[in-house]
């Protein structure tokens, strides 16, 4: 990476980020209700988990879904993160004058995500495939 890059990538990557403690505080307090999901994003998830919890049948189906996500909140954490300054390194030329072969892989996808990630704050980085 460019050294005049460096700072701006520091600057947005943690602007960018997510705090596993505070997504896992969320889980625990908010997240028979989907708020560690509007805090990591995932706003559709969010949604149908807070209209599943106020039907009656969608307790059977929030309760153990939050009880779940108490113990696999911060591996999700860290996979955004991940995503997130891959995006920038790549937004900020990295990876520019590196051959295919020695690109690093993408960051991993979530198995229950079949959707494309949104971009990030705006950010114009298609991901390039190797």
């Amino acid at each position: 990476m460019r050294p005049e890059a460096q700072a701006t990538f520091a600057y947005e990557y943690q602007r960018y980020a997510k705090d596993s403690n505070l997504a896992l505080v969320l889980t625990v307090i908010l997240g028979i209700v989907g708020g560690e999901s509007y805090y990591i994003g995932n706003y559709v998830r969010g949604i149908l988990m807070s209209i599943a919890l106020f039907t009656g049948i969608g307790v059977l189906v929030t309760v153990p879904m939050w009880i779940v996500r108490c113990f696999t909140i911060s591996g999700e954490v860290e996979t955004y993160n991940d995503y997130v300054a891959y995006a920038l390194a790549l937004r900020y030329g990295a990876y520019e004058d590196a051959p295919a072969s020695d690109l690093p892989p993408a960051p991993p996808q979530s198995p229950h995500q079949s959707r494309t990630r949104p971009n990030i704050g705006g950010l114009p980085v298609p991901l390039r495939s190797v």
